[in-house]
């Protein structure tokens, strides 16, 4: 038995499967027809987007489920004199929907659930509207920030939908390396949600990981002639792409006290419509990027750790170091005891 197998055991544990949530996805779309029949409002069509659209949501720790929709409203960007408009109104016509009510914050408008007695999920709902109403493919603009910070209100270009194709769009005609592609952005996912605390701007966003392996992540294969068919390597390509992250950091300076600091800049693809030269790490400080860095580093250690190990239950003993314990460790009698037949890795290619 290989370790591939365990990492799809944890796949499958992770996996976020928003189809099954069928609660969150009914929820969602009683508050678009609660707006579309309030008659305050301009016609919209609905975008869901985030991680739902890119088939990349992992399970959360705090166990409150989360779902992102863009609202692409029939109005022009003109029509409207402070970007808040919609969103005060949105928030309005929802303000008694749920015991917590809807809340503006600075990129969307938040609507909270609660079940046995606790918060459980939310609805995030974001507005945008367009350069030409008339026409759909135009310029769509994002209603960023509320009015207890008026510094920070403005239109900002967006391209939401071009975003989540980008995304999608790698392996989308070689179905088993798209699923790896997924993966191994899920392990990511939950590695930097067990080690970076969630308040604040600590945490690297999950956008920024899943970007950089929409542009760097490489699948890891190997082909066996015999059986013709491809064996995949999520080790190694989780290595692989850990390696990616760990490159792209750059020292820009020292803190006061002599730590060397470090940060990535990644923009958004030059390709899409959005903001020129948005940096999708921006909101963490050099402190958080560095802390950032050092994880990274260590994670690239700990995972070369198990490649060298030999034995497969002690190989997933680190991995539940990493991963926490969704990722199962098997009893001897379960797993060989040295992976002695294990297929070795390689590139994509299979050489």
């Amino acid at each position: 038995m290989s370790l591939q197998k365990y990492f799809k055991n944890f796949n499958n544990k992770i996996k976020m499967d928003y189809e099954e949530k069928s609660e969150l996805a009914s929820k969602r779309d009683i508050l678009l027809k609660k707006l579309r029949d309030s008659g305050q409002l301009p016609s919209f069509t609905e975008l869901n987007q985030g991680s739902y659209s890119m088939y990349t949501g992992v399970e959360p720790l705090d166990k409150e489920y989360d779902i992102d929709v863009g609202l692409r409203f029939k109005a022009n960007k003109d029509e409207y004199e402070k970007p808040t408009e919609l969103k005060n109104k949105i928030c309005d016509i929802l303000k008694n929907h749920t015991e917590y009510g809807a809340k503006v914050k600075k990129p969307c408008v938040t609507v909270t659930y609660k079940k046995d007695g606790e918060i459980a999920y939310h609805v995030d709902l974001v507005v945008y509207t367009y350069e030409d109403k008339n026409d759909s493919d135009s310029q769509l603009y994002l209603a960023r920030g509320k009015d207890s910070k008026p510094e920070e209100i403005c239109w900002e270009k967006s391209d939401p939908k071009g975003l989540v194709d980008y995304i999608n769009a790698k392996y989308e005609d070689e179905k088993e390396d798209r699923n790896q592609y997924r993966r191994i952005i899920r392990y990511m996912k939950r590695w930097k949600n067990l080690k970076f605390s969630s308040s604040g701007n600590a945490e690297p966003p999950s956008i920024g990981i899943t970007l950089i392996a929409a542009d760097k992540f490489e699948v890891s294969k190997k082909y066996d002639p015999i059986e013709e068919k491809y064996y995949y390597n999520d080790l190694e390509a989780l290595i692989g792409f850990a390696k990616e992250i760990q490159s792209l950091f750059t020292c820009v300076g020292y803190s006061e006290n002599g730590r060397i600091l470090y940060r990535i800049y990644y923009a958004l693809p030059c390709t899409l419509n959005f903001e020129a030269n948005t940096d999708v790490f921006k909101k963490m400080s050099d402190i958080y990027m560095t802390d950032f860095k050092d994880k990274i580093d260590k994670l690239v250690k700990d995972l070369e750790a198990v490649k060298e190990e030999v034995d497969e239950v002690e190989q997933c003993k680190l991995l539940n170091k990493i991963f926490g314990d969704d990722f199962k460790i098997p009893e001897k009698k379960d797993a060989s005891k040295k992976q002695v037949n294990c297929i070795p890795s390689s590139s994509a290619s299979g050489v």
